[in-house]
């Protein structure tokens, strides 16, 4: 009886994730990408594998609005932070001083984005776009 006890507990731990979760079938690489925003974004164009993890940095000490300018929603794997409400991927998220926000994407692609620097005025000052190419891991087979 103990036995089986340990066990269902080891099961409903190692079933809970946290952050970039995932659930089984996913190809999450478990690689982090950054994208510093100050007054300017770091690095402007970054290239990515699928299941990498992009995280968007808000190093200002005020809050910022990020903004995804592809038409509809990215093919994302369920990991993320920021982006959803109410189970909805959005494609604007207000970042905190000091916080991040987070997606994984699912598809190769570019993914380009905006970012402005004062999240309360759409019209205020905004970075240069930049952009994600998304590119397939090396060895991964898209099924057809």
């Amino acid at each position: 009886m103990r036995s089986i006890i340990v066990l269902c507990l080891l099961l409903l731990s190692t079933s809970m994730t946290s952050g970039c979760g995932t659930t089984v079938g996913t190809k999450l690489t478990g690689a982090v990408r950054y994208v510093n925003i100050r007054m300017d974004i770091a690095p402007r164009q970054l290239i990515a594998q699928i299941g990498d993890e992009i995280r968007w940095q808000n190093l200002n000490p005020e809050p910022v609005r990020l903004r995804l300018l592809e038409e509809g929603t990215p093919a994302l794997l369920e990991c993320g932070k920021g982006f959803s409400q109410f189970g909805v991927v959005q494609d604007t998220v207000t970042i905190a001083p000091q916080q991040y926000a987070s997606l994984c994407f699912a598809k190769p692609g570019t993914v380009r984005f905006n970012v402005w620097l004062d999240a309360d005025n759409p019209q205020g000052t905004m970075t240069p776009t930049g952009s994600i190419r998304i590119e397939p891991r090396a060895g991964f087979k898209r099924n057809s």
